[in-house]
């Protein structure tokens, strides 16, 4: 049953390759890393939710204050469940609307934080910047977009970060998944100007070096609600 459609606008995509291992030290009884040439890859990935509609019975919640619209930047790797499958496992999800964090966390068991998101657009370069609320653990991503236009993901590293179409939480012991459907993503290729990483050192996550950046056009997104793994 689907719970929810949305728009996701002025996504960035930034990626280190890490230890298997360091992931494997966060993920819940059932889930492992989902590798790519050897390497589990981490995440920082800001973005803006818009029109966020929730499917009835909950329709209600989308007319109110703020739900519609907001931003959100998430830490997340990539993993397999008990059954192979793959997914995202979300280590945090920062996002200023307190009902949107509410509805998700009860929803979906998700680690969402209640934070304030800004984005600032200049000529060719998009900067997204957050605060949680709480522990105050920040995030900057700052990067210049390549001139050429958006193009869909190449086959390989491109597909493996981006082409994600399930989630994974879980929620009072329980391992849950989700599936998303949208377009395949159009992205065009990026350079990291400035990027802080305290939220990903907050989830446990160590990164170094300059990260892999795609920035991504505008998808429309619908979610189905959770089912048990």
């Amino acid at each position: 049953m689907r719970l929810m459609s949305q728009t996701w606008r002025d996504i960035v995509w930034c990626h280190w390759r890490v230890n298997p291992e360091q992931v494997s030290a966060i993920l819940p009884h059932g889930l492992e890393p989902d590798l790519y040439e050897g390497s589990a890859w981490v995440g920082l990935v800001p973005f803006s939710m818009e029109n966020l509609v929730v499917a009835t019975p909950l329709a209600w919640i989308s007319s109110l204050l703020r739900v519609r619209n907001f931003g959100e930047v998430n830490v997340r790797t990539y993993v397999r469940g008990p059954d192979g499958k793959s997914g995202v496992w979300f280590c945090t999800l920062d996002a200023d609307s307190w009902l949107a964090v509410t509805t998700a966390r009860l929803s979906f068991g998700l680690p969402y934080r209640l934070a304030r998101t800004a984005i600032e657009h200049s000529m060719n370069t998009i900067r997204w910047t957050s605060q949680r609320r709480g522990d105050h653990a920040t995030a900057e991503v700052a990067v210049t977009i390549s001139a050429q236009p958006p193009k869909l993901a190449q086959p390989g590293l491109e597909t493996f970060l981006v082409e994600r179409y399930a989630l994974y939480s879980s929620w009072r012991g329980r391992l849950l998944r989700a599936e998303l459907k949208h377009e395949p993503w159009k992205v065009s290729p990026g350079e990291a100007v400035s990027v802080g990483c305290q939220t990903l050192n907050a989830a446990g996550l160590e990164v170094t070096g300059p990260p892999h950046v795609l920035v991504g056009e505008a998808a429309f997104v619908r979610v189905y609600s959770p089912r048990r793994v």
